[in-house]
């Protein structure tokens, strides 16, 4: 896949940009899931959220085998994602969050739209991911991009949303 920057101007001294991760970042990236997820983490049967639990290592191992986007406010990391095909026309999105001081920005948003630029480049047609269930915050946050949940996926940590939006 090509190499994303992109920007967005919201005043002459706000901006965001998102750029694809690079080798890097690895320590970068690994710190901001940490920041996030800690927010997301789930009360769940185990202590934590599966993001919590990725090493450095995974973290580099996702930058090298799967798509990697950094969301930056001010120039300052505030949020990343991950995605990667599933099948030819088929993607899954992980991991996207935005540190809780710059949530309600549209930094998701844009991340999210990044991602849908780049699979709709690769032609793709299809994007899904799992939400936990019990975040209705993050279930809304899909939906009004228009993704729709098609299923639930009990684990024994948590309940799953399977969410998915099909791309025109």
């Amino acid at each position: 896949m090509s190499k994303l920057a992109l920007s967005y101007q919201k005043t002459k001294e706000e901006k965001v940009r998102i750029r694809t991760a690079t080798s890097q970042d690895v320590k970068l990236v690994f710190d901001l899931t940490k920041r996030i997820f800690q927010d997301y983490n789930v009360p769940t049967n185990s202590s934590v959220s599966p993001a919590l639990l990725e090493t450095k290592e995974d973290v580099k191992e996702d930058i090298v085998t799967k798509e990697v986007l950094v969301a930056t406010y001010n120039n300052e990391p505030v949020g990343s994602v991950r995605y990667y095909s599933l099948a030819e026309k088929k993607f899954y999105l992980s991991r996207l969050g935005v540190l809780a001081g710059y949530r309600g920005q549209k930094i998701g948003s844009k991340l999210v739209a990044a991602v849908e630029q780049q699979v709709r480049a690769c032609g793709g047609e299809e994007i899904m991911l799992h939400s936990a269930y019990q975040l209705k915050r993050l279930l809304r946050f899909y939906q009004n991009l228009g993704y729709q949940i098609s299923g639930l996926e009990n684990k024994s940590d948590y309940t799953r949303a399977i969410i998915s939006k099909r791309l025109s």
